[in-house]
């Protein structure tokens, strides 16, 4: 084996760029990234999240996250409303509009994924994903 791909991060940072440039030709329509579509994923599943919340799970620099909800504000996929506990700060909810790009382009992601990980069994696949996910929560 060549020293290259002897790494576990140049690895998996080539799967990912093969999932992401995959699933990027799906989310172009609707002028998004991966990144986005991740924040209106958060959103939809934890309603009422502030800017902070989001970009703590998601570990989106704090910066970014306000460019990223500015874009998905401006494009009717979420809306801000004020923190009822906090005048400062805002809550987020995702509109209809972004429930539709969610739902549509879920079965796209997972057929996406399934392609760069068909080399895999099934039993293969759930143990990578049981693996990435112990990985993640001890991080």
């Amino acid at each position: 084996m060549e020293p290259w791909n002897q790494s576990y991060g140049f690895l998996l940072g080539k799967v990912l760029q093969q999932m992401e440039i995959k699933f990027a030709e799906g989310l172009a329509m609707y002028d998004i990234n991966a990144r986005q579509y991740g924040v209106l994923l958060f959103v939809k599943g934890n309603p009422y999240s502030s800017q902070k919340d989001i970009s703590e799970n998601l570990q989106i620099d704090r910066t970014t996250m306000v460019s990223h909800i500015d874009h998905l504000e401006a494009l009717g996929f979420v809306e801000r409303t004020k923190n009822p506990n906090d005048r400062r700060s805002y809550s987020l909810l995702i509109t209809s509009k972004g429930n539709e790009v969610v739902d549509s382009r879920w079965e796209f992601l997972n057929t996406i994924e399934l392609g760069v990980l068909a080399p895999l069994n099934d039993h293969e696949k759930q143990l990578l994903k049981e693996f990435l996910v112990r990985i993640w929560s001890s991080l």
